[in-house]
């Protein structure tokens, strides 16, 4: 029996996209399939997003306000060369490509939008004996510079999740943390490096900023919920996170969730602490905002969640 590609939907589960108009504080449904789920938009343009579903990639193209598109609208982008996809995929910054993270690890460059042979950027077997995968979740606004987290498995079973700048020339990685404390999300902001950590409060995901030529993260965010995947909008202005209850432990789907902004400002080293403004509460977490969801003019933003239908 052949085994399922990709996250799979529970009974009675539907996989919607949402785009959130910032000045309207608004959403808009323009997607949900109760038979593929996707996962992690990028936005191409004014028009397009880049999601993941069923270990493929796809496009959307967003309908007329009013329309909810089904399945039958996703539009497969062929990548010869790799297998299967994860939910780690970001845009590079000229738009002609997408750099995704494949399951067994390593990292691929696909022209978009019509697709075509992967080039690979990444060989994780040349950390062998131990077992290492790339997460992509960032590009240098140059595109010169992969912002990714390594995770390594040494031949003693333990785990590690670090930050890492990687040579999208080379594949090698310049690490930027080697410890115990897990890492996940890092994207750029600028110059500057932001993602979730637990160095701070172990157990609990926080948000830290790493400005360039710093050595030691600042902490963003100090509260009990678990704060994962930041993205600042590519005007600076806007720093979106998501954000679960306390206790939570990792970046888990089908938990109630919440979309948070903060002043972009704090990842410039800002001396300030505004309270958090929750945008939207929603069942989701993994695959909700994993990558980059904004528009390039910052105005809006896209996202998935997952409800379930109660039954009767």
């Amino acid at each position: 029996m052949t085994e399922p590609r990709g996250r799979q939907l529970l009974p009675g589960q539907t996989s919607r996209v949402h785009v959130y108009d910032l000045e309207r504080r608004e959403s808009r449904l323009v997607f949900a399939s109760s038979t593929v789920l996707v996962e992690a938009p990028n936005v191409l343009d004014d028009h397009t997003l880049v999601l993941n579903g069923d270990g493929d990639l796809w496009l959307l193209r967003l309908p007329e306000p009013g329309t909810v598109l089904d399945e039958t609208a996703l539009e497969r982008v062929p990548m010869p060369g790799v297998a299967e996809i994860n939910n780690d995929h970001v845009l590079d910054p000229s738009g002609r490509s997408v750099v995704v993270s494949s399951r067994d690890g390593d990292l691929h460059r696909v022209p978009l939008p019509a697709g075509g042979a992967a080039a690979a950027l990444t060989d994780a077997s040349t950390a062998l004996p131990v077992v290492r995968k790339f997460y992509l979740h960032g590009i240098a606004p140059d595109g010169s510079t992969l912002a990714a987290i390594v995770g390594e498995l040494t031949e003693e079973g333990v785990w590690t999740t670090d930050v890492a700048l990687v040579d999208p020339a080379t594949g090698d990685p310049t690490f930027l943390t080697r410890d115990a404390f897990p890492d996940d999300g890092v994207s750029f902001a600028g110059e500057v490096l932001v993602w979730n950590s637990e160095r701070f409060t172990p157990g609990t995901a926080q948000l830290v900023a790493l400005a360039a030529g710093a050595t030691d993260p600042v902490r963003i965010t100090a509260d009990d919920r678990v704060n994962w995947f930041p993205h600042v909008s590519p005007d600076g202005a806007h720093l979106l996170y998501l954000s679960y209850e306390p206790g939570v432990q990792g970046h888990p789907a089908d938990h109630r969730v919440e979309l948070r902004l903060l002043p972009g400002t704090l990842v410039r080293g800002a001396r300030i602490m505004p309270a958090p403004e929750t945008l939207v509460t929603l069942d989701g977490g993994q695959g909700t905002v994993n990558v980059p969801p904004w528009a390039p003019d910052s105005t809006w933003f896209a996202y998935c969640d997952y409800p379930v239908a109660e039954a009767n």
